[in-house]
């Protein structure tokens, strides 16, 4: 198997984090199109926009085999500043219908990938229009967070036709997960996760990062080897209605500080109203720290 690929350049395990890799595999399925792009066949990570368009303009020419060499393909592909793996050579087949599901889970996987390099995708196509032109395009610029999600498909060249692919999507990510329970109000450390590979439902409503919890307050009790969810958590609450606090106000060369009562409870960065006790004034300030607020 490690024999049937070439890997130009370096070790696709040694790229640069954010730069584009583009996979050819050794058979690929597509659409019965009329000209078949680079952008077509391609099993890629990191890619861009301006990379999706490049890889478009470039018709793979087949021949009567319908199989490319390893050279033929290198050559299409002088232009493209990317990392590449190709095999020593690549069967195209043409799906029966006109739309190929596989085509279908590799384009959206690409998209995913290039949103998330280090997410393990899995797509399933469940269903696709029953009459569609040969040449078609997707509109990708959708949710893809979710496990079901709908996707819009039209001709290419004759937009009035239109349809709905439906798609299955598993997603795994590494992502901070509790190594113990905490008590609502518990303000959350990174001494209190470890990280592990989870399949992630509604990715957008996960936290993904560590350095994005830290500090935050658990805003309901939350289990041991659960992920968080951003409802989870709110910013610590530094400030309570009543409360006496040193009001800065000025700026650099010159700067005064007031006593005064908090009229509403907040976190650093809130901004809430403040009353000067002896003007019996409201202010706006912003809070920067315990007990201290900057009237804006």
């Amino acid at each position: 198997m490690m024999k049937s690929f070439c890997l130009l350049f370096f070790s696709i395990s040694c790229l640069a984090s954010g730069e584009i890799q583009l996979v050819f595999p050794s058979a690929v399925e597509v659409s019965p199109r009329t000209e078949i792009s680079m952008y077509d066949i391609v099993e890629a990570k990191n890619l861009n926009e301006e990379m999706i368009s490049e890889l478009k303009e470039i018709t793979v020419k087949e021949n009567k085999s319908n199989t490319l060499h390893k050279s033929e393909l290198a050559k299409m592909l002088r232009t493209v500043k990317a990392r590449f793996v190709l095999p020593a050579e690549m069967k195209i087949l043409r799906s029966q219908s006109s739309i190929s599901r596989m085509e279908v889970e590799r384009k959206i996987k690409n998209k995913i990938y290039s949103l998330c390099a280090g997410c393990e995708v899995q797509v399933q196509i469940s269903s696709v229009p029953n009459k569609m032109e040969s040449d078609w395009t997707l509109d990708l610029n959708i949710d893809l967070s979710k496990n079901t999600v709908m996707v819009p498909v039209f001709a290419t060249k004759n937009t009035d036709v239109k349809g709905w692919i439906v798609a299955e999507i598993k997603r795994y990510q590494n992502v901070p997960v509790l190594s113990k329970s905490v008590k609502i109000g518990e303000i959350l450390t990174e001494e209190m996760f470890a990280i592990e590979k989870r399949q992630l439902i509604n990715s957008n409503d996960v936290i993904k990062k560590i350095e994005l919890i830290s500090g935050l307050q658990a805003a309901r009790f939350l289990n041991a080897g659960q992920v968080i969810l951003f409802a989870d958590v709110k910013k610590e609450q530094v400030l309570k209605k009543g409360q006496m606090v040193k009001a800065m106000v000025g700026g650099i060369d010159f700067e005064v500080a007031i006593s005064a009562e908090a009229q509403e409870s907040g976190s650093v960065g809130d901004v809430v109203k403040i009353k000067n006790l002896d003007s019996q004034k409201v202010f706006g300030a912003k809070i920067m720290d315990r007990g201290t607020v900057r009237i804006e």
